[in-house]
């Protein structure tokens, strides 16, 4: 048994550097092809190096997530070259890649971004705004990957990897508070249990109180209060065959989803007019409740068989949601809503790879079980003077979905020099809706509809292509493309008697050219590309209100088109001093959208949600010695954004914004422990996040703020 004794070993490029990366990758890994530095990835379901790998992904390291101070997702959106991470949204998150995102609050729409969990696809965004902790990394992975990770990362993917158990004892504490009485724990420790086994576990809390206070309840909303446990046995009876167990569980409980009131419409100067949109007060009669629970168990093997390696991956995950929030903004009990959701998934791949020649390959099919089942609640209170008590309209709609594939993805070398990487992906998927709807007595919130059920299916080919050519070892020149898939579905809230709500598949076509390079003995990488993306029948969500009460439908434009510029810099100018810079250029918007809503807007011409047109960050870390092992951490980050559009129509957008953020502190490597002081949002910039019409009050328009200045201090013990 090895004691690992907490020295986190940092070369200059590793624990920060993430760069965009496309080379072929003709073999798997061996031990003497990944220099001390090097980030080794799976983003092609299998370990290559990330200057070896023909697809545009960013890598975080666990030292790097550390470094930065990364809590959630939503930590690392500025500073990956054309991603857009939405704040604080815990069901319905929106990530956007190139301009294309998914608003999933319509529970028959399916999300643009793939997101997996150690391979495990995760059917619903719901569960992954969660707590990171105990990773190995993260990978994001940008455009279309449709023929190697399937449906619904038309996109792109982001796959969160844990940490593996292995024959080392290692350890590690964490515990922070900051203001708004934010404090946080969070511990690990994994290790051999006998010959051939080993298991880890890791567990985190994360508590705040809000930044918004509800003047009317006394209530601070916009908190945090999540759990989450996380444990893995694994089993090593030979060199050949390792047997991977994983389960997770996640609980939060929180008053998130606070919304002010920009514009006070029809209140304008009565005493109900909310008097600031800024003032992080709001003065409501009911309080946003966003409760979630989410549980997870994996069984993966990785079994050398016939010079290859066979993996077979099943799982079992599900979640419950509950939330429920004001629809009116106001004191008075007018208009509110909310949405419970039981979710259950199982998955199962088995796939195979190897090389032959100077072919890589991989092989493999996949089947996909989810069954979503929601109940929206509406419900008119006596302040809108229609019933002398609350009265409840409910929306039933029970989404089956049964998913089917088989792919093949391959390298060929012709020259150490010139490769060619392929692949395609076949799926097959049918959905049945099961829908219902009660209405309240008089019909005037909804009416009553009977039990129906829908079904559709559909298939897809999607390939993906690259021409990869290397002058020298750490250079490439490469040309992709690939075409994406998104199945289509039904709008659940939209299904009538006479009318099936259905939206149509989307599919994209994308083009890239790029360059990237190593340079300075490996103290310095570049990368620059240029993309083309063009999509037919895009899924576009909107919040519309019909007859009063506000409903999330899908429909489709007819065309859409992403093009733009992605460039990283990471350097390393002098022993201790890491500088890392990305920018993005993004021309993102319908081609053809006309007859966008039922009174026939055209929003052709309009940009795509969440799609800023310039975005960027810098950041600089320097790690000083002073005594011994002693040494001083510093780091600053800096990230900044265009103007963002929040919905189809343009109506409403956030203009530039610029946002500061620090860390600061003290560690001795050898001793495994740190002191450290951060900061996020240091000019405490005010900026909106979210805005849009009100759902009841005429003329009203609410907005939800970013996170205000935040501050603290933190420990951490490695053993």
């Amino acid at each position: 048994m090895t004691i690992r004794k907490g020295n986190r070993t940092r070369s200059a490029l590793y624990a920060g550097i993430a760069l965009c990366a496309a080379a072929p990758a003709h073999a798997q890994q061996e031990d003497g092809d990944v220099a001390p530095g090097e980030i080794v990835v799976t983003a092609e379901r299998r370990e290559t190096r990330l200057l070896d790998t023909p697809i545009s992904v960013t890598a975080f390291t666990a030292e790097n997530l550390a470094d930065r101070d990364v809590s959630r997702i939503e930590d690392l959106g500025g500073y990956i070259p054309g991603v857009f991470v939405e704040e604080r949204a815990l069901r319905t998150q929106s990530i956007a890649i190139r301009g294309l995102s998914a608003d999933l609050n319509n529970p028959g729409l399916d999300q643009s971004v793939g997101l997996y969990v150690d391979g495990v696809y995760l059917g619903r965004a719901t569960p992954g705004n969660a707590s990171l902790f105990d990773l190995e990394r993260i990978e994001v992975l940008r455009g279309p990957q449709g023929a190697l990770y399937g449906k619904n990362t038309i996109a792109g993917a982001i796959n969160y990897v844990t940490r593996l158990p292995d024959e080392e004892l290692r350890g590690r504490i964490e515990a922070g508070y900051g203001n708004y009485d934010a404090w946080r724990l969070r511990a690990m420790i994994s290790g051999p249990l006998a010959e051939g086994v080993s298991a880890g576990i890791a567990g985190s809390v994360d508590k705040r109180d809000g930044y918004v206070t509800n003047l009317a309840t006394g209530v601070r909303q916009d908190d945090l209060d999540s759990l989450a446990l996380r444990g893995t046995l694994r089993f090593q009876p030979n060199a050949d065959l390792d047997i991977i167990l994983r389960g997770d569980v996640s609980r939060d409980r929180t008053n998130s989803g606070s919304s002010d009131v920009l514009s006070n419409g029809a209140f304008t100067g009565s005493p109900l007019a909310d008097a600031s949109p800024t003032d992080r007060t709001v003065t409501q009669d009911v309080d946003p409740v966003q409760d979630r629970d989410v549980w997870g168990m994996s069984a993966e093997i990785r079994w050398k068989l016939g010079g290859g390696t066979l993996t077979a991956i099943s799982a079992l995950r599900g979640f419950t949601w509950h939330n429920f929030a004001d629809n009116d903004y106001v004191a008075l009990d007018m208009l509110s809503s909310g949405i419970d959701e039981d979710q259950q998934q199982f998955s199962q791949e088995i796939r195979y790879g190897g090389t032959a020649g100077g072919l890589t390959y991989m092989a493999g099919v996949y089947y996909f079980r989810q069954t979503l089942d929601t109940a929206s609640t509406s419900t008119v209170g006596p302040a809108l003077g229609i019933y002398p008590a609350p009265v409840n309209g409910v929306i039933t709609g029970d989404v089956t979905t049964d998913s089917y594939a088989a792919f093949f993805h391959g390298d060929y070398a012709f020259t150490d020099q010139l490769s060619l990487t392929a692949g395609l992906r076949y799926t097959y998927e049918k959905k049945k809706l099961v829908h219902s709807q009660t209405g309240d007595p008089l019909g005037i919130l909804l009416g009553t509809y009977p039990q129906r059920t829908l079904k559709r299916s559909e298939d897809d080919f999607s390939p993906s292509a690259s021409l990869n050519y290397k002058p020298g070892k750490d250079v490439l020149i490469y040309a992709s493309y690939s075409r994406g898939f998104k199945s289509g579905g039904f709008n659940v809230f939209s299904v009538s008697p006479t009318n099936d709500a259905r939206y149509a598949p989307e599919h994209v076509d994308s083009y890239e050219i790029g360059v990237k390079a190593g340079f300075l003995d490996g103290n310095g990488r570049i990368s620059v590309d240029v993309f083309r993306m063009d999509y037919s029948n895009l899924q576009v969500n909107q919040l519309i209100t019909v007859a009063g009460v506000p409903r999330f439908t899908t429909s489709n434009a007819a065309s859409a088109r992403s093009r733009g510029l992605e460039a990283e810099l990471a350097l390393v100018p002098a022993p201790g001093l890491e500088l890392t810079a990305t920018y993005t250029y993004l021309d993102a918007d319908f081609i053809d959208f006309r007859n966008a809503t039922s009174g026939g807007a055209d929003y052709t011409g309009n940009v795509l949600a969440l799609a800023p047109r310039h975005s960027g960050s810098f950041a600089a870390q320097y790690v000083a010695p002073v005594s011994g092992s002693l040494e001083l951490f510093a780091r600053g980050e800096m990230s900044v954004r265009s103007r963002v559009f929040f919905e189809p129509d343009n109506s409403y957008s956030q203009g530039s914004v610029a946002l500061f953020n620090a860390r600061l502190g003290i560690r001795d490597e050898k001793a495994g422990w740190g002191i450290y002081g951060w900061a996020r949002n240091i000019g405490d910039r005010e900026y909106v996040i979210n805005r849009s019409d009100g759902a009841i009050v005429p003329g009203q328009v609410i907005q939800t703020l970013g996170a205000p200045r935040t501050y603290g201090v933190e420990v951490s013990f490695d053993f």
